[in-house]
């Protein structure tokens, strides 16, 4: 095929695409996974310190388990998958319970094998990512823009490391891009389930729903449309009481915890605080300078857009931006959590170069090629190897 010809053939093909932005981060995975006996379940990072109870009654026969280091958010994922509707009452934790249709989608796709559980939570991860990168194509192809700017949202770090570590995320993410390719069409018959079905996945996709209703509003002038996008809210309003009900405490209220009323309060504590005591806890620190010199030049690039007109994807990626500035401090000691906590920067960035084609915004997006580039390095050369034992 003629190098002139490889463009079209893209953009004629998205699914060639999407196969080979999956099968890379496939290998990463894999890689990441090769110490421990490329064992699926060692994705879900089950640490035998943490949640001791629920590790005795739920990890079954075959699963890796971390012994003293190494657990992270994918357990609890697990466990809810476990025991979706809290009738065993052995993993107690309303916030990560809110947080339900993800581990819900898991294990119905088990068809009542559970022991399938670290397959179908991978899969599940993978394909929403394919959903997500099949309509972030088509608003790409809506404002003009090649399907190559896809890899920008398929392959950021966020995108990699949910998957890698079994989180909800990909899923929120792709159902916020389908509900707003919908809202794009004017469909928002469409849009209001889908983005009812992102808050229950990940409660802060309401960074998406609040600067669409704002924008809706500024536009249109219709309340009962406003009235009809906030009626998404209603699921997820629902879900939190019956987790009160049966855990008794509410989800949301715990959602605070990485909440700072005061702007750049927690940034400032972090950065005031931190004291390097080796060349890997250096690194360490500078590769969250640069995601802040990433999140900061974003912020300004869409601001100096905003100036010759508003938009919905500015909008969004404004909203993740005040976030940022809103973070405490142990949000900024972990770059896994730091990118992920505002993946919505990532794709919605790409979608605002493609309104104004703004200069500044383009060189942001290409910064998120240097956060993947970081990303592979972390994962083949940093990332440690913990102690670990087979159930």
């Amino acid at each position: 095929m003629r190098r002139s010809s490889i463009k079209p053939f893209l953009v004629e093909n998205p699914a060639l695409l999407i196969g080979i932005t999956i099968l890379i981060i496939h290998m990463l995975v894999m890689y990441s996974i090769s110490p421990y006996g490329y064992n699926l379940s060692s994705m879900i990072r089950i640490s035998r310190t943490d949640e001791e109870r629920a590790s005795r009654e739920l990890v079954q026969k075959g699963m890796v388990v971390f012994l003293d280091r190494g657990g992270y958010d994918g357990q609890a994922y697990y466990y809810i998958a476990m025991d979706p509707f809290m009738e065993r009452g052995v993993f107690n934790s309303p916030y990560r319970y809110q947080r339900i249709l993800y581990p819900l989608i898991a294990r119905i796709l088990t068809f009542g094998r559970v022991d399938l559980l670290p397959h179908t939570l991978y899969v599940v991860n993978l394909l929403s990512l394919g959903v997500g990168m099949y309509f972030f194509i088509l608003l790409l192809r809506h404002l003009s823009l090649h399907p190559l700017w896809s890899l920008f949202y398929g392959l950021c770090p966020p995108t990699i490391m949910t998957i890698q570590y079994d989180l909800p995320s990909p899923l929120a993410m792709a159902l916020i891009i389908v509900a707003v390719y919908f809202y794009v069409k004017d469909r928002l018959y469409l849009t209001v389930p889908l983005l009812a079905l992102s808050l229950l996945t990940r409660e802060d996709s309401v960074m998406v729903l609040l600067p669409l209703v704002v924008w809706d509003w500024q536009k249109r002038k219709d309340p009962l449309r406003a009235g009809f996008l906030l009626s998404s809210v209603v699921p997820f309003v629902v879900w939190q009481v019956v987790v009160l009900l049966k855990l008794g405490s509410l989800p949301a209220g715990t959602s605070a915890h990485v909440i700072s009323p005061v702007p750049f309060k927690g940034i400032w504590e972090y950065y005031s605080g931190v004291r390097p005591k080796n060349l890997l806890e250096a690194m360490k620190i500078m590769s969250t300078v640069v995601v802040l010199g990433f999140f900061i030049m974003t912020a300004i690039s869409v601001l100096r857009a905003m100036k010759k007109g508003g938009h919905l994807f500015y909008y969004i990626v404004i909203a993740y931006c005040v976030l940022v500035t809103l973070t405490v401090p142990s949000q900024w000691d972990n770059y896994n959590g730091l990118v992920r906590m505002f993946y919505g920067i990532f794709p919605f960035a790409v979608l605002s170069y493609g309104v104004g084609r703004e200069g500044l915004l383009k060189y942001t997006v290409w910064f998120i090629g240097v956060l993947f580039v970081m990303t592979v390095v972390r994962i083949l050369f940093v990332s440690p190897v913990y102690p670990y034992m087979v159930v």
